[in-house]
C-alpha cells in the first residue's frame, strides 16, 4: 500500500485542507464572538473591581486600605488588579455597563488570535482548527465572566505564543518585558510570564541569547508596579499559604481554589473540562520522554499540578496544552502518514478573526440597543431588588451582606453602607473571614451569630431570604423584602 492511500495519508490530507478548517473553526468563532459580544456581565468580583477602579481614577492613587468594610477599615490591600480596575471603570463610565461587554469581546478576541497564531504556523490547518474547537467546547463556557482571571487568558496565550516563538529574537524580548509590565498590573497571575519564558530557554530554535534576555527583563518587569515588593508576597501567599493565614481560608472555603480532585463534576463548568483534560494531561506526560518536546512538556506538568491543586487552572491548563500540543501532533501526524505538510498560509486563521471581530461587534451592538443597564446585568431580577434594598437603608448602615452579592453593594451603596465582608479575601484577618463565611452559611448558632454581629456593631443584614444564612439570624427580624432577598435587623 503507497502511503498516499493509507488511512493517515487520507487525514493528513484532509488536516492541509484550509477550507475544511475554516468550516470547522468557523462556527465556534462565531459561537464565541456572539458569546463574548452580548451574555450579561454578572460576576460576584466585577463589582468591587469596578468600585475600586472608579475611585482610583477619581483619587488618581492606588488603594493601600480596605476602606469599604466596617470591620477591618484600615486593613492593608494590595489590590493586584489596579489597572484592570481603571480600564473597567473607565469603559463604564464610557458606555454604560454593555462596555464591559465590549471589554470582553477584546479579551476573547486576544485568546483566540494568540491560539491561531500558534497552532497555525505549528501544525497543518485542521489541526489548529481542531484545538480551538476543543477549546471553545471544554472551556468556552468560562469566557463570558467578565472577571480578570478569565479576561486575562488571552494575555497568557499571547505570552506563551511569544515565548514559544521558534525565530525568538531580541525584538520579542523587548516586546515580552512589555507585555509582562502590563500582566503584572493587570493581575496578580502575572509570575506565569516568568514560568514560560523559563521553559522556553530550553525550546529549540530561536536566539537563546535573546530568550535569556527576555527572562531578565520580565523579572525587572514585575517590580514595574506601585506596590513594589509587597505585590509579590501577596502572589507568595496565594501561592503557598499559611496555615493560620485568611489566604488558608479562601483555599478552603471558595470551591474555584478546591483541589480538582477533591470534588471533580462539582468543581469544574462542565465535564467537558474533563474529558478534554483527561487526554492533553495524558499527551504531556507521554512527550517528557522525548528532548524536543520536553520543555513544553515539563511546563505543562507545572501546569497541570497548579490544576489538580487548585481547580482554577484547570482552564488555563487545558488552552496552553491545545496551544502548545499542535505542533507535537503536527509531528506524529507526518511521521504516521509520510506525508509532509503543504506550504504554510495562515490567510484562512486571519478570515476567522475577521469573522470573530464582525459577529462580536454586530451581537454587542444590537444588545446594546435593546438591552437595560439591568438586563446587561443579570437576565433575572434578583440584582434589581438587591439594589432595591440597598437603596432604601439609611446612611451609615453597617450591613453583613451575603457573600455573592458583597461587591454588587459595595459597588451600588459605598459609601453610605459598608459591608462586614466581600470577596477581597486578603483584605481581612481570618477571623474576620471565617466569621463571615460561617454567618454566610448558617454555621453559627443563633447566640454566637448575634454575638459575632454585635461585637463588630452590624446594624443591617441582606441575606436570601430561604437561604441557610437565616439558620445564624433567627434573633433578627425580617425589616423589607424585595423578591427572594431580606433586609434584617438586631
Amino acid at each position: 500500500m503507497s502511503p498516499s492511500s493509507t488511512p493517515w495519508s487520507r487525514l493528513a490530507a484532509r488536516a492541509d485542507d484550509p477550507r475544511l478548517a475554516f468550516a470547522l473553526a468557523g462556527c465556534f468563532v462565531a459561537l464565541a464572538a456572539w458569546q463574548a459580544g452580548c451574555a450579561p456581565v454578572w460576576d460576584g468580583d466585577i463589582w468591587w473591581i469596578l468600585r475600586a477602579g472608579d475611585d482610583l481614577l477619581r483619587e488618581g492613587a492606588v488603594p493601600h486600605a480596605n476602606r469599604y468594610s466596617f470591620t477591618r477599615p484600615g486593613h492593608p490591600w494590595v489590590m493586584h488588579e489596579w489597572l484592570f480596575g481603571a480600564v473597567a471603570a473607565a469603559l463604564v463610565r464610557a458606555l454604560g455597563v454593555a462596555g464591559l461587554a465590549l471589554g470582553r469581546a477584546v479579551a476573547v478576541f486576544v485568546l483566540v488570535a494568540a491560539l491561531l497564531r500558534r497552532t497555525a504556523r505549528d501544525a497543518r490547518p485542521g489541526v489548529a482548527a481542531l484545538s480551538l474547537a476543543l477549546a471553545f467546547i471544554a472551556f468556552g463556557a468560562r469566557w463570558e465572566s467578565p472577571r480578570p482571571v478569565g479576561m486575562l487568558l488571552g494575555a497568557a496565550l499571547a505570552a506563551l505564543a511569544l515565548a514559544f516563538d521558534p525565530a525568538f529574537s531580541t525584538r520579542h524580548a523587548i516586546a515580552y518585558a512589555a507585555l509582562t509590565v502590563a500582566w503584572t498590573n493587570l493581575h496578580g497571575s502575572y509570575p506565569l510570564a516568568l514560568l514560560f519564558a523559563a521553559a522556553a530557554l530550553f525550546e529549540p530554535g530561536g536566539d537563546r541569547r535573546a530568550r535569556r534576555l527576555a527572562l531578565a527583563l520580565a523579572l525587572a518587569a514585575t517590580f514595574v508596579n506601585p506596590y513594589g515588593v509587597a505585590l509579590h508576597d501577596l502572589v507568595r501567599r496565594y501561592v503557598l499559604g499559611a496555615p493560620d493565614d485568611s489566604v488558608a481560608l479562601v483555599h478552603e472555603r471558595i470551591r474555584e481554589w478546591w483541589p480538582l480532585w477533591r470534588s471533580p463534576l462539582l468543581v469544574v463548568s462542565t465535564p467537558f473540562e474533563l474529558l478534554v483534560g483527561a487526554p492533553l494531561a495524558a499527551l504531556t506526560l507521554t512527550l517528557l520522554r522525548n528532548p524536543r518536546w520536553r520543555p513544553r512538556a515539563v511546563l505543562l506538568g507545572v501546569l497541570l499540578a497548579m490544576a489538580l491543586r487548585h481547580n482554577r487552572h484547570l482552564q488555563l491548563f487545558g488552552l496552553c496544552a491545545l496551544s502548545l500540543l499542535a505542533a507535537p501532533v503536527e509531528a506524529g501526524l507526518v511521521r504516521l502518514s509520510g506525508v509532509a505538510r503543504a506550504p504554510r498560509s495562515t490567510r484562512w486563521a486571519r478570515w476567522l478573526l475577521a469573522l470573530f471581530a464582525v459577529v462580536a461587534l454586530a451581537s454587542w451592538s444590537v444588545a446594546r440597543s435593546r438591552r437595560s443597564p439591568g438586563e446587561w446585568v443579570d437576565p433575572t431580577s434578583d440584582d434589581e431588588d438587591v439594589a432595591s434594598l440597598l437603596a432604601g437603608t439609611a446612611p451609615g448602615a453597617r450591613m453583613f451582606v451575603t457573600l455573592f452579592f458583597t461587591g454588587y453593594a459595595i459597588e451600588r451603596a459605598y459609601p453610605r453602607v459598608r459591608v462586614f465582608f466581600d470577596t477581597r479575601n486578603d483584605c481581612y484577618p481570618a477571623e474576620v473571614l471565617r466569621a463571615g463565611f460561617d454567618l454566610d452559611a448558617g454555621r453559627l448558632d443563633p447566640a454566637a451569630a448575634d454575638a459575632t454581629l454585635r461585637r463588630w456593631g452590624a446594624t443591617h443584614a441582606l441575606i436570601g431570604c430561604e437561604s441557610r444564612a437565616t439558620r445564624s439570624f433567627a434573633r433578627w427580624r425580617v425589616e423589607r423584602r424585595a423578591g427572594r432577598y431580606c433586609v434584617m435587623v438586631p
